[in-house]
């Protein structure tokens, strides 16, 4: 098939990507250097944005808030569910509901999904607030408190996600060949020393893959603190998005909320780059070696 006849069936694509992804990403870069609002008319102001988010103390906040929500949630997400995709891969009798039940929580939406915790910690009905202080007699500050709003809301979100990302390393455990694990069990390799020595290394494309999702994920947390927080305590969970919001949408500058999401999505970028290029470099190590 040459390229002439190839046209008709990639112009639709073209078309969509133009209207859905390119046309909005240019209009986002172009806010970045107006000053105004969309209804009274904007004006060019050069840098002033960029300087303007340099300068902001709000958002320098929001950009910790997020980089410590990403430090509890990554290895939380990956411990948990490396653990559960290796438990869904054993041959366990009704493995199937298992399964289903562990997805489950990823069909909720978000939303729902902090509705749910959100009543589960209520101080006068919520069943967690209450087995908490009647049977542990234990005060949690569950959202009075910034660093415990954090580890609450990474917990939900861990929750919400647990199955999707579980079913990705159940199939990358899955595709181990038996050869090499009866080859490890004859040299008297313990389970310990077959999932430290052998699948997890050899599962490490699919865990960079995972890291690289759960670091997006994690950079773009909003329904959850939308839903639970609202950015509280004071502003002890206001998130880059959540910010970002706050100026586009509560009575800010829609151009200044351009500006800080081009600043997060090259923050994003730079990230996923180190990650995607230390995995390569780790894969041309083993190679080598």
């Amino acid at each position: 098939m040459d390229l002439t006849s190839a046209v008709p069936f990639l112009l639709g694509k073209a078309v969509l990507f133009g209207a859905f992804m390119l046309f909005p990403f240019v209009y986002t870069v172009y806010l970045t250097f107006q000053r105004g609002s969309l209804l009274s008319g904007l004006r060019f102001a050069g840098l002033d944005n960029y300087r303007a988010v340099a300068g902001d103390p709000l958002f320098r906040q929001a950009l910790w808030n997020t980089f410590l929500f990403m430090v509890v949630l990554i290895p939380l997400t990956l411990v948990v569910t490396i653990a559960l995709g290796l438990l869904l891969s054993s041959s366990v009798r009704g493995m199937s509901v298992y399964r289903s039940l562990i997805y489950m929580p990823s069909l909720l939406s978000i939303v729902v999904a902090g509705l749910i915790w959100k009543m589960l910690i209520d101080g006068e009905t919520g069943p967690l607030e209450r087995f908490a202080s009647g049977v542990l007699h234990l005060r949690v500050p569950w959202l009075n408190d910034g660093n415990t709003a954090i580890v609450f809301l990474s917990i939900v979100t861990l929750w919400t996600s647990a199955g999707f990302y579980s079913l990705i390393f159940m199939s990358a455990f899955n595709n181990v060949s038996d050869d090499l694990l009866d080859a490890a069990r004859v040299d008297g390799a313990s389970g310990w020393q077959i999932l430290t020595r052998v699948k997890l290394p050899l599962i490490k494309p699919v865990m960079q893959v995972v890291l690289v999702l759960v670091t997006i994920n994690a950079v773009q947390v909003f329904d959850l603190v939308y839903v639970i927080t609202q950015g509280g305590p004071g502003t002890a969970t206001y998130t880059a998005m959540w910010y970002i919001y706050q100026n586009a949408f509560n009575g800010g500058s829609v151009p200044y909320a351009a500006t800080m999401s081009m600043v997060l999505l090259l923050v994003t970028a730079i990230i996923a780059a180190f990650f995607i290029g230390r995995g390569r470099g780790e894969g041309a190590d083993d190679g080598r070696a």
